[in-house]
């Protein structure tokens, strides 16, 4: 009997692997006659090389020894600094580019239909190429090699529906978007202030912007578009992407399969560490405790340290405190910290300098409030345990994340940001905030019942029946035609 693959290239780092790999497992729930490969590229960034290492090499090592048919393959590594490009974002594009010739002979290696030697394995089709809403290039390698193509979008439909209209929108606004008079005009979004847009395309002279845009533009070739969300938390951006509203020339839109949340939540630390900040919230009051934690690139000057564990300080809330320090410099936290903070919070509050679990924090009973970047990730974390956000956005699309969590999902509480002092937050801004999230505020109140009301709809998406299962089942039997 013939053999059903499939293959997904997805960018190195949690924020992509991880749940595109989560989603090759629930393909394996939907059909047992599926394989997956899933190749990954090592591209070698100085300042995220332990960042992308520490998070995926033992997601990787766990998921392969749990789940013999997910193969994993290391693509070749290839002699291309990083330092010859002037940005991250041009650097992963012509990355990629150059990993064509390598992808394409891994997945002919993979299929039985580009070999000539006979073998005694079974046949081996491959019925999709899934490829990270980066890998745009990658379409040619699938027309190329005749396999369909879809494009897997880690993030949500709002950013997926601003990728597909930016051709447009680089038409109708010809200046530059922190110029532009009024809020921008996308279709399934609310208006938007120009300075919530993404970081790549808030700079028209910069060459990440038009590769941004000629990027965008690939995405109407593929199969298929492949999102982590689910219909309940963004159905007008959806019905916007599926009605053709984002490619208003009328080219004929891709379908669009939300699929999501894809969480991977069993993943257990061992650490001695996990062990000891859990049992620190097994002693804290039920959803009294404010986490913060921004990411495995987040990282706060010295300055804005100082400014948050003041707010922490006078907020008066239980606090569990993952910190990042831009300066390679200065690890003590007793110099980076105002003079006696921790010994004057240490009854109530934890500061860690290192990787903690997320989503088992999310999930403690303790947990009142998340301080988050709004990473899609975090976000769907977030929401998947029904814990209220208060946005502090940092970079790439999560100015965006934020506009929409605070005023169209009512899912957070908005935090004044100073964007001419890198995003600056005051003291008292922060402390306001905290007290807003976790206090007895009519917003806090608002966001955390419908933080509640959502986490039970995230469960019932992905259950039998729900909104987004019914759309992984079309999308697997789709793979079997």
């Amino acid at each position: 009997m013939e053999e059903t693959s499939l293959v997904l290239l997805p960018l190195p780092g949690a924020g992509h692997l991880v749940s595109a790999v989560e989603l090759a497992k629930r393909l394996l729930e939907m059909q047992h006659c599926f394989s997956v490969t899933v190749l990954l590229m090592h591209p070698h960034i100085p300042f995220m090389k332990s960042a992308i290492a520490s998070s995926s090499t033992s997601y990787v090592q766990s998921t392969a020894a749990s789940y013999p048919r997910i193969h994993f393959i290391d693509l070749p590594l290839i002699d291309f600094p990083y330092e010859s490009c002037n940005n991250l974002s041009s650097f992963m594009f012509l990355y990629i580019d150059n990993q064509k010739p390598h992808v394409k002979e891994a997945i002919k290696r993979t299929s039985s239909s580009f070999s000539s030697s006979s073998s005694s394995s079974p046949p081996t089709r491959i019925a999709a190429f899934i490829i990270d809403f980066f890998s745009t290039t990658m379409i040619d390698v699938g027309k190329e090699l005749g396999i369909p193509t879809y494009i897997y979008n880690p993030t949500g439909a709002a950013g997926l529906g601003l990728m597909l209209y930016l051709p447009t929108l680089d038409v109708k606004v010809p200046c530059e978007l922190k110029d532009y008079q009024g809020e921008v005009e996308v279709p399934g979004m609310l208006p938007l202030p120009p300075l919530v847009m993404p970081d790549p395309i808030m700079d028209k002279k910069n060459d990440k912007y038009s590769q941004f845009v000629s990027h965008s533009r690939r995405f109407r070739e593929v199969d298929g578009l492949i999102v982590n969300t689910f219909g309940e938390l963004e159905p007008t951006a959806l019905k916007s992407i599926a009605n053709g509203e984002c490619l208003p020339d009328h080219h004929p839109t891709p379908p669009v399969y939300p699929v999501g949340p894809l969480l991977a939540l069993d993943n257990k630390s061992q650490e001695p560490q996990t062990n000891q900040l859990m049992e620190w919230l097994d002693q804290q009051p039920p959803s009294s405790v404010v986490f913060l934690c921004f990411g495995s690139m987040g990282a706060f000057s010295v300055q804005q340290l100082k400014e948050m564990a003041l707010a922490l300080e006078r907020s008066g809330h239980p606090f569990l405190w993952s910190l990042r320090c831009r300066s390679s410099v200065e690890t003590d936290l007793e110099k980076i910290l105002p003079d006696g903070f921790l010994a004057r919070t240490q009854a109530r509050g934890l500061v860690l300098q290192s990787w903690v679990p997320q989503a088992a924090i999310l999930g403690h009973v303790a947990v009142g409030g998340f301080v988050s970047h709004c990473g899609w990730n975090s976000i769907l974390e977030s929401i998947w345990f029904g814990v209220p956000i208060l946005a502090w956005p940092l970079y790439a699309e999560q100015k965006l994340n934020a506009f929409q969590l605070v005023r169209d999902y009512s899912l957070a509480v908005g935090l004044s940001m100073d964007y001419e002092k890198d995003g600056w937050v005051s003291a008292e801004e922060l402390e306001k905030g905290v007290r807003s999230l976790i206090g007895e505020t009519e917003e806090g109140k608002k966001v955390r019942k419908r933080a509640k009301d959502m986490a039970e709809t995230s469960k019932k998406a992905v259950a039998q029946g729900g909104s987004s299962f019914s759309t992984l089942e079309l999308l697997a039997k789709n793979f079997m035609l």
